[in-house]
């Protein structure tokens, strides 16, 4: 246990299951885990809520952050520094840190040594000017942490190894935590195929694809699972309300309902957008969720995780465009899928389940 036995723990959403399985982990080697974050305004189940049975987490909800909300989070993050210096002052302080915004703003905690996790590379999404300007700040920031954590060894191999030392550079993968309640699906749905698409909703432009696929073909089924910007939300409500094989069913909580929600469909849909850098790189959680839950998944093309599902057999790879993911849906046979099924069942369940 370190010599000083407190953590503060500093996130900008503790909706995420990613940040609380983190903070679970930590509470193993502290005596003490004080943790500083923020609600979201989409994605509110509370998700965060089992960290009240952990007798030696403190939790402070310091605000609700909004998107594209400059200004209120500029001033929910001096909240949280008048918060940190409010309790602990100028003492020596450990601090683990969410994302890049949260690191930024965690160089205005003096005397504090630095954990910093990566799960997403956010500056790679910007414009030349701005992308330059942030990954220079970005990978100074990760070179002067105690330690950087990448979910995604991806990450530290294409964008940050020039910066942060092997022996600095920690690859945690974000495998699925099922805290005892939920299992494996030993037998999946074999009448019709029937495709999830779990999680937030980013890529309007892929899920229009899809949407106008399953459209076109009664036999297949569509579910979708989670919350995202409103315009793909209503776009996703309205064609459920217009077609008999589509499906809105909205937020969720993890993992308590994913089992239940694995249990209705037999393919996952984690086909996302190749063209970005990030996504070439990134370990989504979906993938571990299919390991774990026995579901074959269809991936991008040209990406880390399409990689490892085809080093696993574990499914399919397919490109972006319309035509491709109608060549591969209107093609897929139920054989195939129960085969992928049967394969990934057989597979450790070591490589996907978080312990």
């Amino acid at each position: 246990m370190p010599q000083d036995s407190t953590l503060l723990v500093l996130a900008q959403s503790l909706e995420q299951p990613r940040v609380v399985k983190r903070i679970i982990e930590k509470a193993k080697d502290y005596d003490k885990i004080e943790v500083f974050g923020f609600k979201r305004e989409i994605h509110e189940v509370n998700n965060f809520g089992i960290l009240e049975n952990y007798e030696n987490v403190k939790l402070n909800i310091v605000g609700t952050m909004a998107n594209y909300k400059y200004m209120k989070r500029l001033a929910n993050y001096f909240r949280l520094i008048i918060a940190i210096y409010s309790k602990y002052g100028f003492k020596s302080k450990n601090l683990y840190v969410f994302g890049l915004d949260i690191r930024m703003v965690s160089t205005l905690v003096a005397n504090s040594k630095i954990d910093y996790e990566i799960s997403d590379i956010m500056w790679l999404y910007k414009s030349p000017l701005q992308k330059s300007f942030l990954r220079r700040i970005d990978t100074n920031l990760a070179k002067w942490s105690n330690s950087v954590i990448f979910t995604s060894k991806g990450f530290y191999d294409s964008h940050y190894k020039m910066f942060v030392k092997p022996e600095n550079a920690i690859i945690k993968e974000n495998k699925f935590k099922t805290y005892d309640k939920v299992s494996p699906i030993l037998d999946i749905k074999k009448d019709k195929i029937r495709i999830a698409y779990i999680g937030a909703f980013r890529y309007s432009t892929i899920i229009e694809r899809l949407l106008q696929v399953v459209r076109e073909n009664k036999n297949l089924v569509l579910n979708f699972y989670g919350d995202g910007f409103k315009t793909i939300v209503e776009e996703m409500k309205k064609n459920a309300s217009e077609n008999e094989n589509i499906f809105f069913h909205g937020a969720f909580k993890n993992p308590d309902d994913l089992e239940n929600i694995y249990a209705e469909n037999n393919v996952n849909f984690v086909v996302y957008k190749n063209t970005l850098e990030n996504e070439k790189v990134a370990m989504p959680n979906k993938f571990y969720e299919s390991g774990f839950f026995n579901i074959p998944i269809v991936a991008a093309v040209n990406t880390y995780v399409g990689q490892r599902v085809l080093d696993q057999n574990m499914g399919w790879t397919i490109d972006i465009d319309y035509n491709s993911i109608s060549k591969f849906l209107n093609n897929l046979q139920m054989d195939n899928i129960i085969k992928h099924h049967e394969n990934i069942k057989r597979l450790d369940k070591s490589l996907f389940e978080s312990k």
